[in-house]
């Protein structure tokens, strides 16, 4: 139970960067008043996580454990694949995700 809540509390900082990020751009351009679409976005954000994990839970915990153990692997395997994906996108383009984020909230 220890180790996924230090995987969700490293996710929940991360998180709170990046909205952090956004809302002091927001402050320094002048732009105070989407910060309140912006805390909106993060709510229905969570509120969506929250739904798909009660979802995923829901479905997944009527499966016997043999399938349960398969489809843990499957999942797994696909985490492996989407994270290491992103760990060789962000070696590649970690010079300028500042200024592309920045841009996109433009």
């Amino acid at each position: 139970m220890f180790v996924p809540f230090l995987i969700m509390l490293r996710e929940g900082l991360e998180a709170a960067l990046i909205v952090s990020l956004i809302a002091s751009y927001l402050k320094r351009t002048q732009r105070g008043r989407w910060i309140g679409v912006m805390w909106i976005g993060v709510l229905l954000a969570a509120a969506l996580c929250l739904g798909l994990g009660i979802f995923i839970n829901e479905t997944t915990g009527e499966f016997p454990q043999k399938n349960r153990k398969l489809f843990e692997g499957i999942v797994a395997v696909i985490a492996v694949v989407i994270l290491t994906w992103m760990v060789f996108w962000m070696r590649k383009v970690s010079r300028n995700v500042k200024v592309q984020l920045e841009q996109a909230v433009d």
